[in-house]
């Protein structure tokens, strides 16, 4: 077993947990339907973070040739799984709450949490292409990750129902948008 299979097996573990979560809140959704206050921004971001755990899963596999690991740099690496698997637990709720559970009132309560971590997932992934590179990243996808910083400030400046629908659309589309260019475009 080479270092990368070693591990890329903690990677696996943790966004397996992450999904896992997603999967499981979203089997709950669907039998408490009735005791939920339903929250459109919440399935958004549900369903984006679902699209993003495969992406980081899947980017994994590109760290598959590289040897010179150091304990350091996989931090940072493992830094965005970490921190996308703190979102699936800030983005759904506990559901086993006996009078229900509000979607909209535990979102508002963890909003700033949210869009904290992902601008810091953002930032970590610029990082972390720098440390590999060896240099700052100056191309497409950077400018893509950067511009994503502004929506999520839009998230933390605008609490509205409507204003977070729009931004969690807008994020989502964008994410989905740019997964197509990596993963289909490019390959």
């Amino acid at each position: 077993m080479g270092k990368f299979e070693y591990l890329s097996v903690l990677i696996s573990i943790i966004v397996g947990l992450g999904l896992s979560h997603l999967l499981s809140s979203t089997a709950r959704l669907i039998q408490l339907r009735r005791r939920i206050e339903w929250h459109w921004p919440t399935a958004l971001w549900m369903l984006f973070l679902f699209i993003a755990l495969i992406q980081i899963w899947w980017v994994a596999f590109e760290r598959s040739t590289r040897t010179d690991w150091q304990f350091f740099a996989f931090l940072l690496y493992l830094g965005i799984p970490v921190g996308a698997f703190l979102l699936s637990f800030l983005i759904v709720p506990d559901l086993n709450e006996p009078n229900g559970t509000d979607l909209r009132a535990s979102f508002n309560e963890n909003r700033v949490w949210l869009y904290g971590i992902l601008g810091a997932l953002v930032l970590i992934s610029l990082v972390d292409e720098s440390v590999v590179d060896g240099r700052l990243p100056t191309d497409a996808d950077a400018l893509f990750r950067l511009s994503s910083l502004g929506l999520l400030v839009l998230g933390l400046i605008f609490r509205g129902n409507r204003a977070q629908t729009i931004i969690s659309a807008a994020i989502l589309g964008g994410f989905v948008l740019y997964v197509l260019r990596l993963f289909l475009w490019l390959a």
